[in-house]
């Protein structure tokens, strides 16, 4: 064979090699965003016994940290949840309240699925079943991880329950967005969010938006009352109105898609006063190609085009609104 053809196949399997699906690229000057989950717990749960303030409930050390059955604290806010969202069954999967908590809204580091229509949590969970949906965060992120092993788990039937259940639910505001110059000395913790470190002194934020529980105990205890603090750059926000208004480099404003007060419309997910990690986590593994699926298609567009310090400023601002 002469060497013309040879050259001509190794281009053609160079070129095919290229039309496969893409690869997650990292998180590289996003670190903030994606904090490295530590290999032992930074924060030391105290003895108990626990009570969230307005709750009549009281739960032991053990109950808290029972994942196949996380504590209700507020049975009364929240419609009669089906079993999947308080109880793991045998075999699995990881009951939904473990990390969503009753009321949808979450941990730190977990998405705010209350009040997403039933369709769209649907698709997300299938998403995550087909290799659809991934990280950017390499090898992959904890809660990504967690979250494709529960929907490889999940019954159809137990996943359209959940989805309507956390769908009728109200959005509720848990986000205070504070620009500064700097924030509070974190550190990550096992799950992938970052904990305040106590007794250090507060550090430059450096262009970050650092995101801390606003209570660290009520927290890790599960009280879905406690929201967090997000430390951004001073005129994040303002930059990030700009951005959201206009497009950015795309063009398309958020509310063509979003609804014109960002609270999303039909199958489309609000953006308003959701975590401005959580935010700049999404739209980064778009951009990326992580995360796939029909749902975002049409984002992918819009956010290839941004950097990463617009999109940090346009998760400030989502953030700063009320749901």
């Amino acid at each position: 064979m002469s060497a013309r053809p040879v050259i001509a196949l190794i281009a053609l399997g160079a070129l095919l090699a290229g039309c496969g699906p893409s690869k997650p690229v990292g998180t590289a000057g996003l670190e903030w965003a994606y904090p490295v989950a530590a290999k032992t717990p930074s924060f030391t749960m105290p003895p108990g016994p626990f009570t969230a303030p307005g709750s009549a409930r009281t739960a032991t050390l053990a109950e808290v940290n029972d994942e196949k059955a996380p504590v209700d604290w507020f049975p009364g806010e929240h419609p009669p949840a089906p079993s999947i969202i308080g109880h793991e069954p045998k075999g699995g999967p990881m009951p939904c309240a473990a990390c969503h908590n009753f009321d949808g809204h979450g941990f730190p580091g977990i998405a705010d699925i209350g009040g997403l229509p039933a369709a769209y949590i649907v698709e997300q969970v299938r998403a995550f079943r087909s290799g659809d949906r991934k990280s950017a965060q390499l090898p992959d992120r904890q809660d990504t991880s967690e979250m494709i092993k529960v929907a490889k788990q999940v019954s159809d039937k137990d996943l359209a329950e959940a989805a309507a259940y956390f769908a009728a639910l109200p959005r509720v505001e848990r986000v205070k967005v504070v620009e500064s110059d700097t924030a509070p000395a974190t550190t990550p913790n096992q799950y992938g969010w970052l904990d305040v470190v106590p007794g250090k002194p507060a550090e430059p934020l450096s262009g970050r938006i650092i995101e801390v529980p606003a209570d660290t105990l009520r927290t890790y205890m599960g009280d879905p009352h406690v929201g967090v603090v997000a430390y951004a750059p001073i005129g994040a926000v303002a930059r990030g109105e700009a951005l959201v208004q206009s497009g950015g480099p795309g063009g398309k404003p958020c509310r063509s898609c979003h609804g014109k007060d960002l609270k999303g419309q039909g199958p489309i997910p609000a953006l308003a006063g959701r975590a401005p990690t959580y935010l700049t986590r999404m739209l980064w593994d778009i951009k990326t190609g992580a995360r796939g699926g029909p749902s975002v298609e049409q984002m992918q567009g819009p956010a290839k085009s941004l950097t990463q310090d617009q999109i940090r400023d346009i998760s400030a601002y989502l953030g700063s609104l009320k749901p």
